[in-house]
C-alpha cells in the first residue's frame, strides 16, 4: 500500500478505508478483565468536576514537546496515533503537576501499540490498542532503546510487518516496564467531559467524518463516514453545551478559524455535544490513566498559549 499523504488519507477514508475495525468479542472480553470496565465505575471523585469550564490538557504536552502534533500517520495506523496522542496526554498532565520535566524524554512511539493489532493487513480495534498498552505491552516513547529498537522517528513499516507475528518479546518487555494503570470505557459527554477536565486523555473510534472546513468557532461538522480513531484533548463547557477538541493523526489536513480561548493545533477541530454523544454510542472510547481509577487531580494554570 502507498505511503499516504493527508489529501489521500482523507480520500481513502471518505471512500471506505478501514483504520478502525470493530472487534465486539475482543472488547467483550477486555471488558471482563476490567477492574474498572465503564469509566462510571471509577470516577466518583471527578464527576461533574469538568461542567463549566474550559479545560485544554493538550497544552502540558505541547509544553514538552510542541511539535507533537505534527506527526502524521503513512498507514493505516489511525488507532495507535490516536492512542499514543490520549496516553500522552495522561503522561504530560501527570509530570507537568508533578513538576518532574526531566520524566517527559519524549512523545510515545506508535509502531508497538499497531503491531498488536492482530493481523498482517490494515486497520486496528481501539480496545486492542486499549490492551497493549495497559496489560499485554505498555508505553514506549519516541527514542532508541540501544540493541532492541530504533523508535527515535515514525516508522510505520515497523508495526506494520510486526501485525501477523506479533510484537517481539524483546519490545514487548521494554513497553511492559511503562504500562497505563488503568483503561475504561467512556460512553457519554459528561464523561469524556469530567476525564479531560482532570488530565485524562481519550481516544475514541467511531464512524463519523468530518468536513475539511471549520467554521469561525473551530466547529467542524460532521460529512460523510470514517472508520477511523482520533483522540480528544480538551473540552470547552464554559457555553452552552459541551465542544470537544478532537485532534486527527493527518498533519494539516484542515483549515478554518479558532475558538475565542486561543489557537488549536493543526489537524485539530471542535465538535458539538450531539456530535461528540454520537461517536461515543459505539463503544470505541477509552480514557487513560496512571492511577487506580481516575483520581481528582487539578490541571495546571496554563496562563498563556502554547502555540
Amino acid at each position: 500500500m502507498p505511503k499516504f499523504t493527508p489529501k489521500t488519507l482523507y480520500d481513502m477514508y471518505s471512500h471506505g478505508f478501514s483504520g478502525c475495525i470493530d472487534e465486539p468479542e475482543h472488547l467483550e472480553k477486555l471488558m471482563s478483565k476490567l477492574k474498572y470496565p465503564y469509566f462510571s465505575d471509577a470516577n466518583f471523585q471527578i464527576q461533574d468536576t469538568g461542567k463549566g469550564k474550559l479545560s485544554t490538557p493538550f497544552k502540558s504536552v505541547l509544553r514538552f514537546d510542541k511539535l507533537a502534533y505534527e506527526e502524521r500517520q503513512t498507514t493505516g495506523d489511525c488507532v495507535s496515533h490516536g492512542t499514543r496522542n490520549a496516553v500522552d496526554i495522561t503522561r504530560a498532565i501527570e509530570i507537568h503537576v508533578h513538576h518532574e520535566r526531566e520524566a517527559w524524554i519524549a512523545r510515545g512511539a506508535t509502531e508497538a501499540i499497531y503491531g498488536s493489532r492482530g493481523h498482517g493487513g490494515q486497520g486496528m480495534s481501539c480496545s486492542r490498542a486499549a490492551e497493549f498498552v495497559s496489560k499485554l505491552g505498555g508505553v514506549l516513547v519516541r527514542k532508541n532503546y540501544d540493541d532492541v529498537i530504533d523508535l527515535s522517528k515514525y516508522d510505520s513499516s515497523i508495526g506494520s510487518r510486526w501485525g501477523s507475528s506479533g510484537v517481539p518479546d524483546s519490545v514487548k518487555k521494554l513497553a511492559q516496564k511503562h504500562q497505563v494503570k488503568t483503561i475504561s470505557n467512556i460512553r457519554t459527554i459528561e464523561e469524556a467531559r469530567d476525564a479531560l477536565a482532570n488530565g485524562y486523555g481519550i481516544n475514541v473510534c467511531s464512524g463519523y467524518g468530518f468536513s475539511r472546513t471549520r467554521n469561525e468557532k473551530g466547529i467542524a461538522s460532521p460529512s460523510g463516514s470514517w472508520a477511523h480513531a482520533m483522540a480528544w484533548i480538551a473540552c470547552d463547557d464554559t457555553g452552552s453545551e459541551p465542544l470537544f477538541l478532537v485532534q486527527n493523526s493527518w498533519g494539516k489536513w484542515n483549515s478554518g478559524g479558532h475558538p475565542d480561548w486561543g489557537k488549536i493545533p493543526d489537524g485539530s477541530f471542535l465538535i458539538t455535544a450531539d456530535v461528540a454523544a454520537g461517536m461515543l454510542r459505539g463503544g470505541g472510547a477509552f480514557a487513560f490513566s496512571a492511577f487506580d481509577g481516575f483520581p481528582l487531580q487539578k490541571l495546571p494554570d496554563y496562563g498563556f498559549d502554547y502555540l
